[in-house]
């Protein structure tokens, strides 16, 4: 293979290697990619899944000839979770590779690498990554490496997930996304005694987070309401994050989701230091209703791998995004919608406490908005943005804030306005977005 067209560049971002398949992502690269992660890992074998996204399979492929070809053995499971794919790493003591780009549209695919514990890989890991597919070249060992069957990796992650104990009696809807939960939330929660409604189960590539799934969780809760279930949970097109709805059919974002399992947690000694992680856009409130249960909130940068990363280095037990990546270190290392949410319904089974009650905590309106930029990094480092963002800030002050940050998959800014007067964020998060339209976009 030629090097051509390969180089020498950050392919991460925040969550793996991510893009539109056949420009960002092509059929190459993810050989070069299963190429190198046996050497990055320091693993001998190499757990792998994927996501229902027409590109998928071909991608899969790919990747295993490029490991198997480096003496790589890969271990197949198929259509699956991406926590799946880092449990069964974790179990066996093997590296990892989900295929998917979790809750992007269709045409979009990528690869997600996991450690021997069960983890995102370093940095370091990731850049041995990016030279072997900057040089261009398939690495052939003596040995070629084995294709092994998946099948029994995939009771290791439901013995997993089972252990969060009983949902008998309890009815629960789940929005898979048509993603690779489809399948997997429904029959499991169903061996855990559970009475499950599925909607967004096809299993058709095209329609993976098409009007349904976390972005969508409107579904879910409308769901609830219809069924008259206990709770809903839905899902991103790889179930590494989870949004609920409550028994009422109200949504219930991650930040309420933490605060309940923390509280959770803290009550039966299993929080150390009596604290949990979140994200700069952890909500305000959700971190003061936290303070008033004695609980510390730990602010770390957007992304489940740098929740991951302060939980390993500080010993703590819990963490989270309020977009659903949850993350129970007790079970992973790693974000599990399906995990998280079978623990909150464990929880309401067994107090025979209402999810609208376990979640009940007072959230500050937060708006958003989303600008599409080439140069992120040109555009958040402008002096004249930051000083028009500290202007904003101060007619929030105090109980307010202005948040900008650059995708980590795309090519947009990101705000955020957060106050407890909801016409003020909405008129904060306008006036930014406005002064970087008029004076800023490409």
């Amino acid at each position: 293979m030629s090097s051509e067209g390969y180089a020498k560049r950050n392919y991460f971002g925040t969550d793996g290697i991510r893009g539109v398949y056949g420009e960002d992502l092509t059929d190459g690269l993810a050989m070069l990619a299963g190429g190198g992660l046996g050497r990055a890992s320091g693993a001998g074998f190499v757990v792998m899944g994927r996501d229902n996204r027409l590109s998928g399979e071909v991608l899969a492929r790919a990747l295993t000839e490029g490991a198997l070809a480096a003496g790589t053995d890969v271990l197949d499971l198929g259509v699956v979770t991406t926590p799946c794919v880092a449990c069964v790493a974790k179990e066996l003591g093997g590296a990892g590779v989900m295929i998917s780009a979790s809750h992007n549209p269709p045409e979009y695919n990528g690869l997600k690498f996991f450690g021997r514990d069960g983890g995102k890989l370093s940095r370091e890991a990731e850049i041995v990554i990016e030279e072997h597919i900057a040089r261009g070249r398939i690495t052939y060992a003596e040995r070629r490496g084995k294709l092994l069957p998946g099948e029994d990796g995939r009771e290791i992650y439901a013995r997993k997930v089972m252990s969060a104990g009983s949902l008998e009696g309890l009815r629960i809807v789940v929005d898979c996304a048509n993603g690779a939960a489809s399948e997997l939330a429904p029959e499991l929660l169903s061996r855990m005694g559970a009475e499950v409604v599925a909607v967004g189960t096809s299993r058709d590539g095209a329609l993976i987070n098409r009007g349904v799934g976390a972005l969508f969780p409107e579904v879910v809760a409308d769901a609830v309401r219809r069924h008259g279930a206990d709770m809903g949970f839905a899902f991103d097109g790889d179930a590494d994050r989870v949004i609920a709805a409550d028994e009422k059919g109200a949504i219930v974002d991650g930040d309420r989701m933490i605060f309940a399992l923390a509280c959770l947690l803290s009550s039966r000694g299993e929080l150390p230091g009596g604290t949990v992680v979140g994200t700069l856009h952890t909500n305000m409130g959700a971190e003061k209703a936290l303070a008033d249960k004695g609980i510390s909130l730990v602010r770390t940068d957007i992304g489940d791998h740098n929740v991951a990363r302060v939980m390993r280095e500080n010993g703590y037990a819990l963490g989270g995004e309020q977009s659903g990546h949850i993350i129970i270190g007790r079970y992973l290392p790693t974000g599990d919608g399906l995990l998280a949410g079978a623990v909150l319904a464990r929880a309401v089974a067994e107090s025979g406490t209402p999810l609208s009650v376990l979640t009940a905590c007072e959230t500050y309106p937060q708006v958003n908005a989303d600008i599409r930029t080439r140069d992120k990094a040109a555009l958040l480092a402008d002096p004249a943005l930051a000083a028009e963002v500290r202007a904003v800030e101060g007619m929030l002050s105090p109980g307010g804030r202005v948040m900008l940050r650059a995708s980590g998959t795309e090519d947009k800014i990101r705000i955020m306005a957060e106050s407890r007067d909801p016409f003020l964020a909405a008129f904060a998060a306008r006036t930014i977005e406005l002064f970087i339209r008029r004076n800023m976009t490409d």
